[in-house]
């Protein structure tokens, strides 16, 4: 057999005898003609690949039909893999994204609760800082005192809501927020 001895126009002829019929057993299988082509591709590529392994005494076909078919499988075992795969990685994102919003939703509870308990100057200008966004400059001017009072007034009131953070163990969480 000269295919098996490397000649390429032997490879050739077992090419246009066979192509179309693999090709057609894999649409077959794996309802996509892409796919189907890739097989296509890589039966004939093991076959060369493999030429020296042939047994004169043997059929082609059958040898060729094997290889084709083992492709074909491994492609959907791979493809079900890959889609197992997807679905658990939406799982755990879906599972990220309610354990996420259950823990902002705690931590605006403590935070708000938190502010509640701040003394009243204390609480009205955090409000004023971090709720509507106001400078230390507006605050100051709104409330008649300096800027550096509205510094400290905001730095005691991280202080208090840090220890109420830490003991609820979401210090890291609340100081993400405190300054993004």
């Amino acid at each position: 057999m000269d295919l098996k001895k490397g000649d390429v126009h032997a490879f050739q002829v077992v090419f246009d005898a066979y192509s179309a019929n693999i090709f057609n057993l894999s649409l077959q299988i794996l309802k996509s003609k892409v796919q189907a082509e890739e097989v296509v591709q890589e039966t004939f590529f093991k076959l060369w690949f493999h030429r020296e392994e042939l047994d004169d005494a043997k059929e082609l076909w059958p040898y060729i039909y094997v290889i084709a078919k083992r492709i074909c499988f491994n492609q959907l075992r791979s493809l079900k893999y890959n889609q197992l795969a997807q679905q658990e990685l939406i799982k755990n994102m879906t599972l990220s994204v309610e354990d996420s919003v259950h823990q902002l939703t705690e931590i605006s509870n403590i935070l708000q609760e938190s502010v509640n308990l701040l003394p009243a100057r204390q609480k009205q200008v955090w409000i004023m800082s971090r709720e509507e966004g106001k400078s230390h400059k507006e605050i100051a001017d709104e409330l008649g005192i300096s800027p550096n009072t509205v510094k400290n007034t905001i730095v005691q009131s991280l202080k208090t809501l840090r220890h109420t953070f830490k003991e609820a163990d979401y210090l890291y969480f609340i100081l993400f927020l405190f300054f993004i």
